[in-house]
């Protein structure tokens, strides 16, 4: 015993064959745009070491990962890079507080006899 589907309404155009889309879910994205924001957000994480740009950097590049099987090499740098960016600010932001302190309390640190 054979299964036959049932035949489906017209739409009220015509469909070629080929161009089913079948299967569940949504098409894979041709778009780049994410992984490339991903991209670009984790060099300026690099650049200027500004936490929000690390952390937007990494979130856009994970989603580019996910989504995005065109950019897929973008994403992973910008990941990459994003997380090097994060790594960076926890080193640089205590370097300059610290470098402020010792800039502003030098001159009462000095004891003269």
């Amino acid at each position: 015993m054979t299964y036959t589907p049932p035949e489906q309404p017209s739409q009220g155009g015509y469909q070629p064959a080929d161009s089913y889309q079948g299967g569940y879910g949504a098409p894979a994205s041709t778009s780049k745009k994410l992984s490339l924001w991903g991209l670009i957000l984790g060099i300026s994480s690099i650049v200027v070491p500004i936490f929000l740009n690390a952390i937007a950097g990494a979130v856009l590049s994970g989603i580019g990962i996910a989504k995005e099987p065109q950019g897929k090499t973008m994403a992973i740098w910008g990941l990459v890079l994003s997380i090097l960016g994060l790594i960076w600010a926890f080193i640089f932001w205590p370097i300059v507080v610290v470098g402020i302190f010792v800039a502003a309390f030098a001159p009462y640190a000095t004891t003269s006899p």
